[in-house]
């Protein structure tokens, strides 16, 4: 498998894109929705900042598990074909 693309919060937020921020947690995929401004989504996916309706096609993952774990779902799934999945990058 490729090496994973790495990328940090303010380039999501840069480019415009909604994501979900992904971190694998006891055993589970935790998916928290986000706008591009950086709020976290409620259910209905509109940011009480931003007023708008967020439409995400980007998962930033926390760590590897996540990503691979991401990464299956989007490749197994055609419906999900449209997103992409980056690793987190951490660094200053």
């Amino acid at each position: 498998m490729a090496e994973a693309i790495r990328i940090k919060l303010k380039e999501i937020r840069r480019k415009g894109r909604d994501y979900f921020l992904a971190s694998w947690q006891e055993g589970e995929l935790v998916l928290e929705p986000h706008c591009f401004c950086g709020q976290e989504l409620e259910e209905d996916y509109v940011c009480p900042v931003c007023e708008r309706s967020c439409n995400i096609t980007c998962f930033v993952c926390k760590d590897p598990q996540a990503l691979a774990v991401v990464e299956k779902f989007i490749f197994g799934h055609p419906q999900f074909r449209d997103f992409e999945a980056y690793l987190l990058d951490t660094s200053e």
